[in-house]
């Protein structure tokens, strides 16, 4: 065994960090996952899942759960109508019972941090209208601007 050479030793875990916004001063640590788990995974982190039926929210919830698991730790607390503050576990059921805006946030940024890349936009999303470039004038400059 060759103890003088040494390489990368990837971490088991990512930190989601949340800097501003709604969720900032969020931090959560998930597991890496395979790319055959990423796939697996891949019908909640795109919305390819028919959720206007029983049995496509019964298989959206069934991988939400075991998305949870990959969840290890996170600094999510509830807040009574007093101002006392719990921590919340961080467990599937718990997680699975959070907001849907909670819910997309963490699964977009933990599939980011995976992958590298952003999850892409719902095909429903407008890519908005394209440049009206036929409005724009084109004409030659008056002789005394074009000099």
């Amino acid at each position: 065994m060759d103890v003088g050479v040494t390489g990368y030793v990837r971490p088991r875990t990512l930190l989601l960090r949340w800097e501003d916004g709604e969720f900032a001063g969020l931090e959560i640590r998930a597991r890496r996952a395979s790319l055959e788990t990423f796939f697996r995974f891949a019908p909640i982190l795109d919305a390819g899942i028919d959720v206007s039926n029983p049995k496509g929210r019964e298989e959206f919830l069934g991988l939400a759960l075991e998305f949870g698991t990959y969840l290890v730790s996170w600094n999510v607390q509830d807040e009574d109508g007093h101002g006392n503050k719990t921590p919340v576990p961080c467990t599937p059921e718990e997680f699975v019972a959070s907001d849907p805006r909670f819910f997309r946030e963490v699964l977009d940024q933990w599939a980011e941090a995976i992958a590298g890349v952003p999850v892409p936009l719902d095909s429903r999303s407008p890519g908005g209208e394209p440049f009206p470039e036929a409005s724009l004038p084109v004409e030659p400059l008056s002789p005394s601007l074009a000099s």
